[in-house]
């Protein structure tokens, strides 16, 4: 009896430790998901796609979610990205076992149930271990940050460039050269000299910006509390931005456009171009209008200056790194002006540049204001 009862006993502890090593060894397959509040996508894979795993493989996984309006997660979503060499960005993605990213609810829907036999099957050779949590190195986190500057900063650069306060006055430039009936030669040089001086007097604005903000005892302080700001003004512009471009797509009447530059200081830009151009020396003259111009512009030209700036002034961009961004986004600002010039130089009628910056306007419009809600998210997130 004693045997029976110490064979049975040895048995028990053998199917305990059996069962010991084998959840050891066999650790459940780890799903991590990448939601963002009201997500529909991200919603249809917690209700059509969730329950069927949890049906299927009850006691085989575990779920950790993830909201990326939290800044820490999406750190560790961009390390995921990282290490499975991923670089779509769809609106909700799903993680298994620590190495195989899936993007979206399409690929979720088609992928997962067999990364899943796969990574069950995986856990059958002794050599199998479940990878470690990855990190995201401050150089990488430097880098994805420094790639997003880079699209912002092309991206405000040109939408600053087509901006209906830069397009408008432009316009009413050409049409006093039209007036003035100088020639060919002498509007192109006249037009060279006034863009130019747009360049240099918007560049030397941003270096200023820039380099003032940066002398400042307390700068570190400064520059979140102006991110803060400026990324809270961005909210407002951004609306009306979005209205603008409803409204005059509504009456198609300029007087609906609520950013646009202030009627005295138009009347300002156009005394001085009417001034400036026919005088005794009309290149300088046109250099001097477009110094003038573009800092009196600049009251509604700097509502996509300034947030691009204040991005640039993130303590970990080196000096030289900003002014070589400040100097691709002004070049990417008059880049539309210098089209626009060429078309008038080969035959384009004053009256059809009005009709394309018209025509244009919602769109513009519509650009101004995601450029705005994005510099919002980039700034205050």
């Amino acid at each position: 009896m004693r045997k029976l009862i110490f064979r049975l006993s040895l048995l028990l502890i053998i199917l305990t430790l059996n069962c010991t090593l084998a959840m050891e060894t066999h650790p459940p397959v780890q799903l991590e998901l990448f939601f963002s509040p009201g997500c529909t996508e991200c919603e249809a894979v917690k209700k059509d796609i969730l329950p069927e795993v949890a049906e299927l493989y009850q006691g085989q996984y575990e779920l950790h979610s993830h909201d990326i309006t939290e800044p820490e997660n999406i750190a560790l979503l961009l390390a995921y990205q990282k290490r499975c060499d991923n670089r779509q960005n769809g609106k909700v993605s799903l993680v298994v076992d620590r190495t195989v990213f899936l993007s979206g609810y399409e690929d979720i829907f088609i992928s997962l149930f067999d990364h899943l036999d796969q990574a069950l099957a995986n856990r059958r050779n002794p050599a199998w271990r479940i990878a470690e949590i990855p990190e995201l190195s401050r150089q990488d986190v430097d880098e994805r940050i420094a790639n997003i500057t880079v699209a912002m900063v092309i991206i405000g650069g040109l939408v600053d460039g087509v901006n209906p306060c830069a397009i408008s006055t432009l316009i009413f430039f050409i049409s006093v050269l039209v007036i003035a009936k100088v020639s060919r030669r002498l509007r192109l040089l006249v037009g060279m000299s006034f863009i130019c001086a747009s360049f240099v007097v918007y560049t030397a604005m941003g270096f200023g910006f820039i380099y003032l903000f940066k002398q400042v005892p307390d700068f570190e302080l400064i520059s979140r509390l102006l991110k803060v700001a400026v990324g809270l003004c961005m909210i407002p512009l951004a609306f009306l931005s979005y209205r603008d471009a409803w409204r005059f797509r509504k009456n198609a009447k300029p007087s609906s456009v609520t950013l646009q530059i202030p009627e005295r200081t138009k009347k300002r830009i156009h005394s001085l171009i009417n001034s400036r151009i026919g005088a005794g020396a009309p290149v300088i003259g046109g250099f001097v209008a477009g110094a003038g111009v573009t800092i009196l512009e600049s009251v509604c030209t700097g509502q996509g200056y300034i947030p691009v700036l204040t991005l640039l002034l993130r303590e970990n961009i080196t000096d030289m790194t900003a002014w070589g961004m400040l100097i691709l986004y002004n070049l990417l600002f008059i880049t539309p002006l210098v089209i626009v010039f060429i078309c008038f130089q080969r035959g384009m009628e004053v009256t059809a540049l009005i009709n394309w910056s018209r025509n244009n306007l919602v769109l513009t419009k519509v650009l101004l204001g995601i450029f705005f809600s994005i510099m919002a998210l980039l700034l205050l997130l």
